[in-house]
């Protein structure tokens, strides 16, 4: 595994490099036009300035649409070019563009830093536990030290995994919201940094395999694609910034009524989630065939199709305009997603990955009403409980994640166990305890559905508790502290 680890330290000294990314103070999704393409709406345009979402008039119905003037932007200064480090070179197995970084961050990467970078650890000991994966994830250990000084780099493409730069390219240029959201500089403090996108990307891993696959498509039909797609500027973008837009549109979706650090919190564990599921690529499919951002398999979203003008509603009489033009633009009946074509869950064309991930955030409110239905608001469940607001925000948060896993039902009867059970008596004090006990509950007493093999149980058991690993290994890793702002 030696050589294992010297190949993996120099390809990620070149992908976790410096940057070309904005690190202005310029608000996420500033200034760009979102008119329709039809003549009458041609005028209409508002200002898109999702970081920090600020409140705008209220629309009174659903069809209206707010006006307002384009915000001027200032332009950002190209940083001054330095030499590359020269630990970053010729083993490197992702070729990345020249980066260029500030004379403030050149003079910070130090040979202590270079010296952190090489205690990189723990290759492929992090699975891609979705669904029973098995394909190998690389991680490793203060890898991205020297991208705190000199951040993100981007893949150079190659043939075999440059086939999204065209569609991307393509929409770069559109008028539409995926299109600005390429276009839009990274905002300095989103709700999660972006270094740890970016390690989550890269933690998948590269190439199709006998577990997952990456898709391309064309004509509305899926095909195998060689290998993951290159991390390009344009791609992480939209990535990046699709999480952002979302996640701040529906931070009060799946957590109404908690405080602000609940919230934040919650939007932590989406993201420790999409990390596990799928490492944040638009296109990948596993062999059970769950697809794209938040591997939605057909079920599931047929279940979220039931429920989805819940969600349309909340979006549209939301008090900011630009998550009103979430669910104008994604959510309509003829662009929300079909659970029998795979380019739906998987493709650029089709809106994604914005709209797979609404649908994610769809599917855990769902799971959150779920419980709240059958556990946290039954009067005999709820008065087992007695935590402060944040201590039992932080274990409906856990049953609203590990359910996207389990199953409601996989998860229920576990939970139920326990409460009936080992606090049939007493109340639940430490959440973090109880959460301990209910993965072991989890292995001991599996829903039948998921009892059907040794391999299945294990994986629901543990797959919250892998979920707070991965985010963890990134933090520590990636952004050397807490991967939100």
């Amino acid at each position: 595994m030696k050589w294992t680890a010297t190949l993996l330290k120099f390809s990620l000294i070149a992908t976790c490099g410096a940057t070309t990314l904005a690190s202005s103070n310029i608000p996420l999704f500033d200034m760009i036009e979102m008119a329709s393409s039809t003549p009458k709406a041609k005028s209409q345009q508002y200002t898109e300035k999702i970081y920090p979402l600020e409140i705008v008039n209220k629309t009174t119905t659903k069809s209206s649409k707010e006006t307002a003037k384009k915000a001027p932007v200032k332009a950002v200064k190209a940083a001054q070019k330095t030499k590359a480090n020269p630990k970053a070179k010729s083993k490197s197995t992702l070729p990345v563009q020249k980066a260029t970084v500030s004379k403030e961050a050149e003079e910070s990467i130090s040979a202590s830093a270079v010296q952190k970078v090489d205690q990189m650890n723990k290759v492929n000991d992090l699975l891609a536990f979705s669904k029973g994966d098995t394909s190998g994830s690389v991680t490793c250990k203060n890898c991205s030290v020297a991208s705190e000084f000199a951040a993100m780099k981007f893949n150079e493409c190659s043939p075999k995994n440059n086939y999204m730069e065209e569609s991307l390219e393509r929409k770069k240029t559109s008028n539409s919201y995926i299109g600005a959201l390429i276009r839009t500089p990274i905002n300095k403090k989103p709700m999660i940094r972006p270094v740890c996108i970016e390690t989550a990307m890269y933690l998948q891993s590269a190439a199709s395999g006998p577990v997952v696959n990456y898709k391309t498509c064309s004509g509305g039909n899926a095909k195998n694609a060689p290998a993951r797609p290159c991390v390009s500027e344009n791609y992480f973008t939209l990535i990046n910034n699709s999480f952002e837009v979302v996640s701040q549109c529906m931070k009060t979706y799946i957590g109404e009524g908690e405080s602000a650090a609940a919230q934040k919190q919650n939007i932590l564990a989406v993201f420790g989630m999409i990390t596990v599921e799928s490492g944040f690529h638009v296109n990948i499919m596993s062999k059970t065939g769950a697809g794209g951002i938040g591997q939605f398999t057909q079920p599931a979203i047929n279940a979220v199709n039931k429920m989805i003008s819940e969600t349309e509603e909340f979006l549209l009489t939301h008090p900011d305009a630009r998550c009103q033009k979430l669910a104008t633009e994604f959510l309509k009946e003829d662009k929300r997603m079909g659970s029998k074509n795979t380019c739906d869950r998987i493709s650029i064309t089709e809106g994604n990955p914005v709209t797979n991930m609404i649908y994610t955030y769809a599917a855990l409110k769902e799971a959150n009403d779920y419980f709240d239905n059958n556990i946290f608001n039954d009067e005999k469940m709820k008065a087992k409980f007695a935590l402060s607001s944040n201590e039992l925000a932080k274990i409906k948060r856990a049953t609203m994640i590990w359910s996207h896993n389990t199953g409601y039902a996989g998860l229920k009867t576990p939970l139920t166990k326990l409460l009936t059970t080992k606090y049939a008596k007493k109340k639940v004090t430490n959440a973090d305890t109880f959460l301990a006990e209910l993965k072991e509950y989890a292995r001991s007493y599996p829903n039948k559905g998921n009892a059907g093999s040794k391999a299945r149980i294990k994986e629901t058991a543990n797959y919250y508790a892998k979920i707070q690993t991965k985010i963890d290994l990134v933090q520590e890793g990636a952004a050397g502290g807490s991967c939100l702002n």
